[in-house]
């Protein structure tokens, strides 16, 4: 049997790899299938070597002879996530450790008094500030930002003690999978390496979608907003979104809450809107010249599947707009 599987694994990589040497098949072969040989790359070369032209050239051409075959795919496939019917919170850019109280408890007592049923926060709720390969002039603290994630998740939950929690990745979070593929590969996969584990969500209660992943609520797609890659600015990030998603849309990352209507060739009016950020709005790598508010959203989802949204914004002395 293990004849038949060395016998096999040679054949295929001679048949699709026959224009290399067989050093460079057998360095292939060992780094792939290493465990089937004894970890042996002279083992796998003098296999090869035979199989080649030891018995002549009938082996030879018998051995780079193949049906070719469609190749598999790593194309991945994200299904969007379908939200329950109620009322949500929606929030964003949080960017713990930088968040701004103020912001955060006036949308708490906003949220507390329209009753929201469900919690969805759309991405960079921490920053990763001590997973970023950008320069800083504080000290990262990569414990004290876990624990400051962690504080907020629980406040949200105390005084918003709702059902349907979701947590969306966004490109900060993202941060923390780049530096474990860049820097500690050997950790790729393992549980205790995954964001999930990282903040304790679903013992929170709240369910960790994936990194780009679409939420619908009800026919309204609600991403974080990097997905779609440099949302214009003119006139406003709403009508930037429009541009790149031509339907009902709403969106994060871009820190400024917008709204910009247009209508297709069937006479459907189409809506988009950009939410405000609960961050410092003078950070240091952007301190003037940005136009960044503090804002949230409270979508209503119905069981039709029919949605509308009330983009808030806050002010600078909390209130609630």
């Amino acid at each position: 049997m293990k004849n038949k599987v060395h016998d096999k694994i040679i054949s295929d990589a001679l048949g699709q790899l026959h224009h290399l040497p067989s050093r460079t098949i057998a360095r292939y072969i060992l780094h792939n299938y290493g465990e089937y040989f004894d970890g042996s790359l002279e083992k796998i070369r003098n296999s090869i070597r035979y199989k080649r032209g030891a018995i002549g050239d009938f082996n030879r051409k018998y051995a780079t002879h193949r049906k070719p075959q469609m190749p598999m795919t790593k194309r991945y496939q994200r299904p969007p996530f379908k939200i329950n019917p109620g009322l949500y919170l929606i929030c964003a850019d949080i960017h713990a450790p930088y968040h701004e109280p103020k912001p955060i408890e006036s949308m708490l007592k906003f949220a507390q008094q329209n009753k929201v049923t469900g919690k969805a926060l759309i991405g960079d709720v921490w920053d990763c500030e001590s997973l970023s390969y950008w320069g800083t002039s504080r000290k990262k603290d990569y414990d004290a930002e876990i624990c400051t994630v962690i504080d907020i998740l629980d406040l949200l939950n105390h005084e918003l003690p709702t059902k349907n929690n979701i947590y969306l990745p966004g490109n900060h979070e993202f941060r923390l999978s780049i530096r474990i593929q860049t820097s500690i590969p050997e950790i790729v996969g393992l549980p205790l390496a995954m964001l999930d584990e990282q903040l304790g969500l679903e013992a929170r209660g709240f369910e960790l979608l994936e990194y780009n992943q679409i939420i619908m609520a009800g026919k309204l797609p609600v991403i974080h907003g990097h997905e779609v890659r440099q949302i214009s600015r003119a006139v406003n990030p709403a009508r930037g979104l429009f541009l790149k998603t031509k339907t009902w849309s709403l969106c994060a990352h871009c820190h400024t809450s917008s709204m910009h209507t247009a209508k297709d060739i069937n006479d459907t009016i189409l809506t988009t809107w950009s939410i405000g950020c609960l961050c410092d709005l003078k950070p240091d790598y952007n301190p003037y010249g940005n136009d960044w508010n503090w804002g949230f959203a409270l979508v209503n989802v119905e069981r039709d599947g029919n949605f509308e949204v009330e983009n808030r914004r806050i002010l600078a002395n909390g209130k609630v707009v």
